[in-house]
C-alpha cells in the first residue's frame, strides 16, 4: 500500500501546472522537483488528451494519494464558473467528484449555497448538500438536505420566508421544493408559520419567477351581486408540465359554485382550460362558462393562437370574475424573410347573445416589409388581405389590397425627405336581393414628409430641434354600390383627403441629460371651409439641475377658434431624501373643472406619511382629502388610510391593512365603520 504525498504549507495546486516556493532546504528543493515531474509526467497528459478546464485548488495543506488531491486548512477551489470553499476539499481528478466536509460556501455562476458535507461533479454539475442555506430571488431557504443541478435545486423538509432574520417573522415550511431557476418554485405540502404558530395549509403552492402566480387561498369577501361570499378549492399538481385547480366556492345570495381549472405546458406551447358553473339559488338560472386559451409554435416561423370563450351569458364573466367578454378566435401566422402571413378565424361561438355579431370567416393577410428596389433609391411598399365577412344568412367578401412606392433622400445636407405614391383598392362581393353584386374603391393616395434637425453644441451643453412637416392626400374612386350590411368597426378609411401635420421637438442637454424636452403638434385640414386648424397641443418636460426640484411638466390644448384652452395640466414636483412634494393645476374647460392638487409624503424612521388634496379654485372649497400612514415592521407593514371626498354628500373611506411586503398583492384589510374584514 503506497503512502500519501504530502506538500505542508503551499496554498495553490493547478490541475495542469503547480507553482512551487524557493526553498533554503535543498531537501525541500529536491522533493519539490520530484512533485513537479510526477505532474509533469502523470497529471499534464491526461488532462492535454481531455481538454479538461483546469482545476485551481488552494489550501495550506495540500497531499496526494494515486490521482485524488486533498486540500486542508482555508481550502479554495476554482473550475470553469464555480467556486468553492471549505475547510476540507478532496477531488478526484479523473472523476471530477470532490467532497467536502463540515461547513461549505459554493457558487455556481450567480447563486450561492452554505451548508455542510458536500458531494458534487464538477463535469455534471450535480450534486447533494446537507443543512442548506440559500437566497433566491426574494426567499431565504433553509433544508435538511438537497440535490441539485444546473437545471433544478431539489430540497427537502424546507423552511422558507423572505424575512432575514434569525428568527423569522413568518415562514413557510414544506416538506419538499423544487426550484427552476428564472422560471419557477414548485411546494408540496406547505404550512404558513407566524412566529411558531401554524395557520394555514396546502397540499401545493406554485411561485412562477416571471408571469402570473396561480395561488390558492381562500377568498372571503363582500359584493352587492353575491353577498358575502368565500372563494376556495382544491390544487392538484401533477407534474412540472401539468397542473389542476378545483374551484368550491360559496355566496350568500347565489349558492354554490364550482369549477375545474387545468394548466399545461410543454417546449412547443401552453394554455389552460377552465370551467364554472352556478345554479343560482334567488334566480334559480343554470349559468356557465368554457374558457380555453392555447398557444403552440409549430416550427420557428409558425405559431398557433386559439381563445374560445363559450358562456350561458354576455354578463356572466363580469358578475362572477369581474372580467369582460371577448370574442372567440383561432390564428394561424408565418413570419417569413422580410414578410410575414397572417389566417384569422373568428367565428360566433355563442348565438344567444352574439346576434348582429360580424364574424370573420376567415381573414388572411399578407404584409411585405418595405424593399429597395434594386441599387435605387426607390422602396416598394404592400399589403393585401382577403376577409370573408359574415353576419347572421349575409356574407361579404373584401379584397384589400395597397401598393406604394417612396423615395426616401436628403437635400442640402439636412433636409430629409419622403415622398410617397400608393394605391389602396377595395374590392367587394356580396349577394343582394337574391342576386349577386360586386364594388370597388380605389384611393389614389399621395404623402410627402420633411424632416430636418437642426443643433450644436456649447461647452458640457447639446441642442437639438426637429421639426417636421407631413402632407397627406387621397381621393376616391368607386362604383355605385351598397353592401347588405354595415362593416363597423371592420370598415377602412386609412387615408386622409387633404392635411397638413406640423410635429416640432426641442431637446436640450447638459452632457447626457435632458434638461428640457418640448413638443408641439398642429394640423390643418384642406378639406374644410372654415376652422381648419386643430387644437394646438403643446408638452413641455423640464429636469433643470436645482437642489430638490424633480421636474415642471406642461401640458397645453389650446382651441384657435375659440381662444380658450380647452385643457391644462401642469405638475411641480419637489423632493428630497426623506420627502417629496407636488403641486399641480388641471382645467378641463369641456367638464368645467379648475382643480388645485397637491400630493406629499415624508419618512421619519420605519413611518412613512402622505397625504394629497384637490381644491375646487372656482367653487373655493374642497373636493376630495385623502391621509396615509404605513409603518414598516421589518417583512411586514400596516398602513392606515383616510378619505374624505366631498360632493351631493360627504363620501368617508378608511381603513387599516396588514400586508408582507414581498406580496403587497396579498393583504389582510379591515374597515372599522363597517366591522369587516377584507382578504387581497
Amino acid at each position: 500500500m503506497s503512502s500519501p504525498r504530502i506538500k505542508p504549507q503551499e496554498r495553490s495546486f493547478w490541475g495542469k501546472t503547480s507553482g512551487f516556493r524557493k526553498q533554503s532546504s535543498i531537501v525541500r528543493v529536491l522533493l519539490k522537483i520530484g512533485i513537479l515531474t510526477y505532474f509533469l509526467v502523470a497529471v499534464i497528459p491526461s488532462f492535454a488528451l481531455e481538454k479538461t478546464p483546469p482545476v485551481n485548488l488552494q489550501a495550506d495543506r495540500l497531499y496526494w494519494m494515486g490521482r485524488s488531491v486533498t486540500g486542508q486548512g482555508n481550502a479554495e477551489l476554482e473550475y470553469k464558473d464555480i467556486q468553492l470553499k471549505a475547510d476540507e476539499i478532496v477531488v478526484n481528478l479523473d472523476s471530477l467528484d470532490l467532497t467536502a466536509r463540515e461547513e461549505v460556501d459554493l457558487q455556481i455562476r450567480n447563486r450561492r449555497l452554505t451548508g455542510k458535507d458536500l458531494r458534487y461533479n464538477l463535469r455534471s454539475e450535480t450534486g447533494t448538500i446537507q443543512s442548506i442555506r440559500w437566497k433566491e430571488g426574494i426567499f431565504f431557504y433553509k433544508a435538511e438536505k438537497a440535490h441539485f443541478s444546473s437545471e433544478v435545486v431539489d430540497l427537502k423538509k424546507v423552511d422558507f420566508t423572505t424575512c432575514d432574520h434569525s428568527l423569522p417573522h413568518y415562514k413557510m415550511r414544506a416538506g419538499t421544493v423544487k426550484v427552476y431557476p428564472a422560471d419557477k418554485i414548485i411546494m408540496k405540502g406547505v404550512t404558513l408559520y407566524l412566529g411558531s404558530l401554524p395557520i394555514f395549509w396546502t397540499p401545493y403552492l406554485i411561485q412562477y419567477l416571471h408571469k402570473e402566480n396561480r395561488v390558492m387561498l381562500p377568498n372571503p369577501g363582500y359584493s352587492d351581486f353575491s353577498g358575502w361570499y368565500v372563494q376556495t378549492g382544491y390544487y392538484f399538481y401533477s407534474s412540472a408540465h401539468f397542473q389542476a385547480k378545483l374551484r368550491l366556492d360559496y355566496r350568500e345570495k347565489k349558492g354554490w359554485g364550482e369549477g375545474l381549472d387545468v394548466f399545461y405546458e410543454s417546449k412547443a406551447g401552453e394554455g389552460e382550460i377552465k370551467t364554472y358553473y352556478v345554479k343560482e339559488a334567488d334566480t334559480k338560472e343554470e349559468r356557465w362558462t368554457l374558457r380555453l386559451r392555447h398557444r403552440h409554435s409549430l416550427s420557428k416561423s409558425i405559431d398557433l393562437k386559439v381563445r374560445l370563450d363559450r358562456l350561458s351569458d354576455k354578463n356572466f364573466l363580469g358578475d362572477y370574475f369581474d372580467e369582460e367578454y371577448k370574442t372567440s378566435y383561432l390564428q394561424l401566422g408565418h413570419r417569413g424573410s422580410g414578410y410575414n402571413v397572417t389566417v384569422l378565424a373568428e367565428p360566433s361561438v355563442n348565438p344567444d347573445f352574439e346576434r348582429g355579431f360580424i364574424e370573420r370567416l376567415p381573414q388572411i393577410r399578407q404584409n411585405l416589409e418595405p424593399r429597395r428596389l434594386g441599387k435605387s433609391g426607390f422602396y416598394l411598399g404592400q399589403a393585401a388581405e382577403v376577409t370573408n365577412f359574415r353576419k347572421e344568412d349575409k356574407n361579404i367578401v373584401r379584397a384589400d389590397s395597397f401598393l406604394d412606392l417612396s423615395y426616401p433622400f436628403t437635400a442640402l445636407k439636412y433636409f430629409r425627405l419622403r415622398p410617397k405614391l400608393g394605391y389602396h383598392l377595395f374590392q367587394y362581393w356580396y349577394t343582394k336581393d337574391q342576386k349577386k353584386e360586386e364594388g370597388y374603391r380605389g384611393m389614389p393616395y399621395q404623402e410627402l414628409g420633411l424632416f430636418f434637425r437642426i443643433g450644436g453644441k456649447f461647452g458640457n451643453y447639446s441642442h437639438t430641434v426637429r421639426p417636421s412637416l407631413s402632407y397627406y392626400h387621397s381621393s376616391e374612386i368607386k362604383s355605385d354600390f351598397s353592401l347588405p350590411f354595415s362593416l363597423g368597426d371592420h370598415a377602412k378609411n386609412t387615408h386622409s383627403a387633404n392635411l397638413l401635420k406640423l410635429d416640432l421637438r426641442n431637446d436640450l442637454y447638459h452632457r447626457k441629460r435632458k434638461l428640457i424636452s418640448a413638443r408641439i403638434n398642429l394640423d390643418y385640414d384642406l378639406t374644410k371651409e372654415k376652422e381648419r386648424f386643430s387644437p394646438l397641443e403643446g408638452k413641455v418636460y423640464l429636469t433643470p439641475p436645482v437642489p430638490h426640484l424633480k421636474h415642471l411638466y406642461l401640458y397645453l390644448l389650446y382651441h384657435p377658434y375659440a381662444k380658450e384652452y380647452k385643457k391644462i395640466e401642469s405638475d411641480l414636483s419637489l423632493g428630497g431624501k426623506i420627502w417629496n412634494l407636488t403641486l399641480g393645476l388641471r382645467k378641463y374647460t369641456d367638464d368645467r373643472v379648475t382643480d388645485f392638487v397637491t400630493q406629499g409624503g415624508i419618512k421619519l424612521g420605519k413611518n412613512q406619511i402622505a397625504a394629497s388634496l384637490r381644491y375646487d379654485l372656482e367653487g373655493k372649497k374642497m373636493r376630495e382629502e385623502v391621509y396615509s400612514w404605513q409603518r414598516d415592521l421589518h417583512c411586514w407593514a400596516v398602513r392606515l388610510f383616510l378619505k374624505n371626498k366631498y360632493g351631493a354628500k360627504l363620501e368617508k373611506e378608511y381603513w387599516i391593512m396588514f400586508y408582507i411586503k414581498a406580496f403587497p398583492h396579498r393583504w389582510i384589510r379591515y374597515h372599522p365603520e363597517m366591522e369587516e374584514l377584507e382578504y387581497g
